[in-house]
Parts: C-alpha cells; sequence; structure tokens
C-alpha cells in the first residue's frame, strides 16, 4: 500500500488525480476496486517489444508495479540463514539487527522503538553534498522533518 498526504491541508485535484492515475509510487486500480491494474495474474501486463527495443527495462509501467512484480514473485520465504551478508549489505545487516532487539524486548515487555511521534520525524531527502563532507553531519538537518516548511519531494 502507498498513500500520499499533506498534514496541514487536504489534497488537491491534481495531487488526487496523479494518485489515482498510478503516478510516482502508485499504482493504477481496477475501477472500482483497490485491486492494481497491473498484477500477477495478468503477469503485471509485462511490455517485452518495449523492452526489445529498449523503450523499457523492466517491461512493467511504473515504480510501484515494478516493486510489486520482484516482491510478488519471489517464492516462498527464504531460508536467510543460508544468506553470506558482506559490508556492502550493512543496511540489511542494521535493520535485522534493530528488528530483532525490538523483538527480544517487546517479550520482556519494553515497547519497541519509534512510538514517540517526535521519532518519526524524519523525511528523505535528495541533496548534493562536496565529496569531502560526512552524510550523517552534512545531511542531518535535510533529513528533520518540520511542521513549519513544505513537504517537497525530487
Amino acid at each position: 500500500w502507498s498513500y500520499t498526504y499533506h498534514p496541514q491541508r487536504a489534497l488537491h485535484a491534481q495531487e488526487r488525480g496523479a494518485m489515482e492515475d498510478g503516478y510516482g509510487i502508485h499504482a493504477k486500480l481496477m475501477p472500482g476496486t483497490f485491486l492494481a491494474a497491473q498484477n500477477k495474474a495478468n503477469d503485471y501486463l509485462i511490455d517485452r517489444a518495449g523492452q526489445k527495443v529498449g523503450a523499457t527495462f523492466s517491461g512493467v509501467e511504473g515504480i510501484a508495479m515494478q516493486d510489486s512484480s520482484l516482491q510478488e514473485t519471489m517464492g516462498p520465504i527464504a531460508d536467510r540463514t543460508k544468506e553470506n551478508l558482506v559490508s556492502t549489505d550493512n543496511g540489511i545487516i542494521m535493520a535485522r539487527i534493530h528488528l530483532r532487539r525490538a523483538a527480544q524486548s517487546l517479550e520482556k515487555g519494553i515497547a519497541p522503538p519509534g512510538l514517540d511521534p517526535h521519532t518519526q520525524r524524519v523525511r528523505s531527502a535528495a541533496i548534493v553534498l562536496a565529496p569531502e563532507l560526512a552524510f550523517q553531519e552534512a545531511a542531518r538537518e535535510a533529513l528533520i522533518a518540520r511542521e513549519d516548511e513544505p513537504i517537497t519531494t525530487v
């Protein structure tokens, strides 16, 4: 599921229309349903001719459905004990460590992190930093969502 909202106002007709038309992270839906028009049953309406001529790499239209097509066709849950994660997988490693610790803490009655609304004020940002700047320091302010600043996306 993907949703778009603005914390301070209702969405404009143009913004709602973009969602309904399947732009960005959204998928076009079958009329009168919440089911994606492109789906596993119709092979995500993959465009093999477009792939052949280089008009599209994946053949699946839209970011949302490209993601869904990969996620839904992976098959059964994989046995992660057979993985060989390396340093470039550090994001995955750290996420799993945090999730495991949160689950273990919850078993002991300790609330998981992220329940405090203040910790949810993180946003994505598209910025170009000078090579000599450390990301954590230089991007810190750009990653904080503030009520008095407009929501932006790239």
